[in-house]
């Protein structure tokens, strides 16, 4: 039975073809010979090696890696688990117990004695007990001064305030070498600064994308996987535009609409029902022709042009390709947006980014904040790939529920860390 939060098991023959067994968690570093290969089993790659970081830090070293299924009630609803083999670089570390035993054998097989018989040995007991107390104390002194120079307590508190909010492996490692390599010894010590600090590191990783002037029509284009929201986030925009005309008595923009979602029953009537909401025009278009024709028709008499697209698996190479060939059009100069949502998995995201990237998109809009807890995967990915995020949505209302992305709604949505509002507010200053 897998255990899914963190199996271990030793494979007795590593060059056995048999399946790896699963066994209960195993403490780090015990009962594991130098190079005995290992295995854990965790949601996906990223999950174990989070896990094995946190209980081994760096030491240790993956040997291979596997999709396992986990078998559901009698054979039905079979999950999609993730096996890693291992090695751990450390022997098992001897323990006050170990070396109790180790010295009455020694004192047994001196005097030929067996255990037993040692055992009824009151006066040599009481002697080796008290010999395993002072052994048992000095132990715990070089374990409490070995802990102390590898891994400082505020190190360790980090990397689990990071881990509880999704952060990647990649990223917390980076975070923590931050501060082995800048931070002083008796700055470690203080974990108020140290938790500043990583505060103001996590805040600078966030690239948030400039609200530019662009020159009229500005054409406006959302891709993403299906299912993100691209239709209602359409409806936002344009919706947050004509209000902010009126609040500020101004002309609201002439908006126009165009789908080429013709993939998802219900798509174009979704987006006409927002236009009627919107007093917008909606067109449909199926050939590049077909946009081309609408853009060349509009282009003087609007203001701004959304096209939106339809939604696909980011592996489907092949009619993400077809798409971008539709919307390759000379003229529009298109302004291209990669939607997706906050809960989406680190490697899901990180496939997104990859196969949408023949768009050139300018930045990121992030769908259904409100549908996760933890935002260090956002966080994590768009560092790691350098993408800026532009528009944060949370929910279903239109015109409402969208916002321009900043610094600080990334650091205030932290689990558990403490954030010195007035101190991020003027650290990221920035123009919404």
């Amino acid at each position: 039975m897998y255990n899914e939060g963190f199996g271990l098991s030793a494979d007795k023959n590593p060059r056995s073809s048999a399946a790896y067994s699963v066994a209960n968690p195993v403490a780090p570093g015990y009962g594991r010979g130098e190079d005995e290969i290992q295995t854990i089993i965790g949601k996906d790659f990223e999950d174990c090696r989070q896990k094995l970081f946190k209980t081994y830090g760096h030491n240790y070293d993956i040997r291979g890696q596997r999709p396992v299924l986990k078998p559901g009630f009698f054979g039905f609803g079979q999950k999609e688990l993730y096996e890693v083999r291992f090695t751990v670089g450390q022997k098992k570390p001897v323990t006050p117990q170990d070396s109790f035993q180790k010295s009455r054998d020694e004192i047994l097989s001196k005097n030929g004695a067996s255990v037993t018989q040692t055992i009824q040995l009151a006066a040599l007991d009481k002697k080796l007990e008290e010999y395993q107390k002072d052994l048992a104390k000095k132990l715990e002194e070089i374990a409490t001064a070995t802990n102390a120079g590898d891994k400082p307590l505020s190190i360790q508190k980090i990397e689990d305030l990071l881990q509880e909010n999704e952060f990647t492996f990649s990223y917390i490692n980076k975070i923590t070498t931050r501060l082995r390599s800048e931070l002083s010894v008796e700055e470690l010590d203080d974990f108020d600064f140290v938790q500043n600090k990583v505060v103001d590191w996590i805040g600078e990783s966030v690239k948030i994308a400039p609200k530019i002037m662009h020159k009229y029509p500005h054409v406006i284009i959302l891709v993403g996987p299906t299912g993100v929201g691209k239709t209602t986030t359409i409806a936002k925009l344009a919706g947050t535009m004509i209000l902010e005309a009126r609040n500020a008595e101004e002309i609201p923009p002439k908006i126009r609409m165009i789908t080429i979602d013709h993939t998802r029953v219900g798509a174009e009537e979704q987006l006409r029902r927002y236009g009627d909401l919107l007093g917008t025009n909606v067109d449909k278009a199926e050939s590049a022709e077909d946009v081309k024709k609408i853009f060349d028709s509009y282009k003087d008499s609007i203001d701004v042009l959304f096209i939106d697209t339809p939604g696909y698996s980011p592996n489907d190479s092949e009619n993400i390709g077809k798409m971008r060939k539709m919307l390759e059009v000379k003229g529009i100069h298109p302004d291209v947006y990669l939607t997706f949502t906050a809960s989406a998995k680190a490697r899901d995201m990180n496939s997104i980014i990859q196969n949408y990237e023949p768009f050139n998109f300018s930045s990121v809009i992030i769908t259904k904040w409100d549908e996760t807890s933890a935002i260090g995967n956002v966080i994590s990915v768009l560092s790691e790939k350098n993408k800026a995020v532009s528009y944060i949505t949370d929910g279903q209302q239109v015109p409402k529920k969208i916002e321009r992305a900043t610094t600080q709604k990334f650091l205030l949505n932290l689990n558990d860390f403490s954030i010195n509002r007035e101190h991020i507010d003027e650290k990221f200053t920035e123009e919404n």
